[in-house]
């Protein structure tokens, strides 16, 4: 059965194409706004490599491994999601997006766990006065954690939040009238925001352990 199409696209092609820009011409910006972070990220470690050898071993990579595994086995069923929503088969739909969202939601749970138990430690970018004319040390080190996982984890909440409203459309939407087009869409941005914590694992918790 075709997909159901709104106007003012001609077919299910055109529709899907249209869409697939638009996303990819967000992400273009996103991956824009993260790579500035990532060469300032760069930078300070070409600059300071002694810096994440001292303090990179201060990150759980053990946990971080964990949260890895959630977003990689997410991005696997917001494929079968979309693959559901193409084929119209709205409960598999449903299950995968619930799926998803609970791996995601697990993401961001052990996230802020392993932010408390910094903060807890005292492991925060604030500026230590005394420290001052030293160089950069914890607080500098800690500001670019906070910062990179940071705004990647304020992406994964944007993603829990458009997957939610998928599910619940889904839900409420007969399996004749569901469109793939929308689903598409948010498995492309899910899949980058999977990809940026690729880059991050190993850039932030491995860091110390790769240092020369």
């Amino acid at each position: 059965m075709p997909e159901a199409v709104r106007e003012p696209f001609a077919d299910p092609a055109h529709q899907r194409d249209a869409v697939a820009l638009g996303m990819w011409a967000f992400l273009g910006q996103e991956v824009l706004f993260f790579g500035v972070l990532f060469v300032f990220y760069t930078s300070l470690r070409v600059r300071h490599p002694e810096l994440f050898a001292a303090f990179a071993p201060r990150l759980d990579w053990r946990l971080a491994t964990v949260m890895t595994v959630a977003l990689l086995i997410s991005s696997f069923t917001m494929a079968l999601a979309v693959r559901f929503a193409f084929t119209r088969a709205r409960r598999s739909l449903v299950l995968a997006l619930s799926t998803t969202m609970i791996l995601g939601a697990a993401f961001l749970a052990l996230k802020g766990w392993e932010y408390a138990h910094h903060f807890e430690h005292g492991e925060t970018p604030q500026i230590d006065l005394a420290g001052l004319g030293r160089g950069p040390g914890l607080a500098t080190f800690f500001g670019v954690y906070f910062v990179l996982t940071g705004f990647h984890a304020l992406h994964v909440l944007g993603g829990l939040g458009a997957l939610g409203w998928l599910a619940v459309a889904a839900w409420r939407t007969p399996a004749s009238d569901l469109r793939g087009s929308p689903v598409m869409a948010v498995g492309l941005y899910w899949h980058f925001v999977d990809i940026v914590w690729l880059f991050l694992f190993p850039a932030l918790y491995l860091a110390g352990r790769l240092a020369p």
